[in-house]
């Protein structure tokens, strides 16, 4: 995440400062070489469950939500906006089943909501517990049926390490949003949306007092820029990002750890304490913390060998994330910045 978010500050920064100090003409003139971008998923919606379907349309321009059999057959189904009707016909041909969306079960859905300043001090113990990674379970007598001394569901505070699961599996979804602050010096202390769905990406953020986002489509291997100031929006050229960044190998690393075994304690963090579940990456040794307020992640540390931490604060994460923030807003303007690569 950090190498990603890195990179992107970088070249974003650099764009900033030459479109504002040489270029501003460049900007509000109407070119006439705008590209025909798809910078977006296929539009989905979402039913009274919480499932997820994509949306397909006929040629009479009537909109339909795609269903599944439990052989994976695709149908076009009628649906309100919110509830799915009856079906009207097969779209096998039209629609894989690469192209449906994921849905996080509505029982596994997170929604998090934080202030992260209050969770950026030091760490401190308080009378730490380490748990087995799965919960205890009590063996009935041979042949003697019984439902007693079976375990329960852990509650937000008990010492048993269930929480970071949950989040490793969304990550590993590449379904999420997350809104946070770090302690990089290279980022600052900027708040930084991410949002990551169908292999796509789009990052928000604040440089130089100046709204950006940035949306990488997976589809294109191509990424975009938005002014939203000047409601512009531009594609990046490739050589600003150099030949070794490859977004959608980067993203493929999302997730891909294994989370091992798992300790649980108790800590404290601005006289507040917290749950933290710890492991060792299998990807380079580093210790990985998970803080949470009950259920509610609310810091990440990545601390490696020899001891530099790198800590993200979360103010917010969703495991469902919508279509929206990987569109360009309707009525932007387009910016040709291919003249950047010479100039620079």
């Amino acid at each position: 995440m950090k190498k990603i978010l890195t990179r992107i500050f970088v070249v974003l920064l650099v764009i900033v400062a030459v479109v504002g100090g040489t270029a501003y003409f460049m900007l509000f003139r109407n070119p006439d070489d705008t590209p025909d971008i798809n910078v977006t998923t296929q539009p989905t919606m979402v039913d009274s469950s919480g499932k997820s379907h994509l949306v397909v349309v006929d040629g009479n321009g009537t909109s339909y939500a795609v269903v599944t059999d439990a052989e994976g057959n695709r149908y076009a189904a009628e649906y309100n906006g919110n509830e799915i009707g009856s079906t009207v016909g097969q779209v096998n041909e039209q629609v894989a089943l690469s192209d449906l969306p994921t849905t996080t079960d509505p029982a596994q859905q997170i929604v998090v909501t934080n202030n992260p300043n209050d969770y950026t001090g030091n760490v401190g113990t308080t009378a730490p517990t380490t748990a087995p990674s799965t919960q205890p379970t009590t063996v009935p007598a041979p042949d003697v049926p019984s439902t007693e001394n079976k375990p329960s569901e852990p509650g937000p505070y008990d010492l048993v390490p269930y929480r970071i699961e949950k989040y490793e599996k969304i990550f590993a979804s590449g379904t999420y949003l997350m809104e946070i602050t770090t302690n990089d010096p290279d980022l600052g202390d900027t708040p930084i949306t991410m949002a990551i769905k169908n292999g796509n990406m789009f990052v928000n953020t604040t440089i130089e007092g100046m709204k950006c986002d940035m949306i990488f489509d997976s589809r294109s291997e191509t990424m975009y820029l938005i002014f939203s100031d000047w409601k512009k929006y531009c594609k990046l050229p490739e050589d600003l990002m150099g030949e070794d960044f490859d977004m959608s190998s980067m993203m493929a690393d999302f997730g891909m750890d294994d989370i091992g075994d798992v300790t649980v304690s108790t800590v404290e963090i601005n006289g507040q304490e917290l749950i933290l579940e710890s492991y060792i990456s299998s990807v380079d040794g580093s210790t990985v913390n998970y803080y949470f307020n009950g259920d509610q992640l609310v810091r990440r540390d990545n601390i490696s060998k020899n001891g530099v931490a790198d800590s993200i604060f979360v103010s917010k994460f969703m495991s469902e994330v919508p279509d929206s923030y990987f569109q360009v807003p309707d009525g932007y303007g387009y910016l040709n910045l291919s003249w950047i690569g010479a100039l620079m």
